[in-house]
């Protein structure tokens, strides 16, 4: 029969605790600053965005006299510059 300094506790100790939170710490802080830039969508006319992968959605297209919302949803190509535009109206080439 063992005597009682002879049995190991199965509970790890203190050094042990501590390496394995800060070990979860770290790789939780990677994986976390590895997932790419949060963004809000502040429309304004000097800070252009551009379309990333899979954009689609209703479109404002220019009639002549207003503009109008799409019916259906159009893919929008990846790498176009997105901005707030200002004027509702397009420039007719006017000075």
């Amino acid at each position: 029969m063992r005597q009682k300094s002879e049995i190991k506790s199965q509970r790890p100790d203190g050094w042990t605790v501590r390496r394995m939170t800060v070990g979860a710490f770290c790789c939780l802080t990677l994986v976390a600053g590895c997932t790419g830039p949060r963004v809000v969508f502040l429309p304004a006319p000097d800070a252009p965005v551009r379309a990333g992968p899979d954009l689609h959605g209703r479109v404002y297209v220019w009639t002549g006299s207003t503009w109008e919302l799409s019916r259906n949803s159009v893919a929008v190509p990846e790498g176009f510059y997105i901005w707030d535009a200002g004027d509702p109206k397009p420039a007719t080439g006017e000075k």
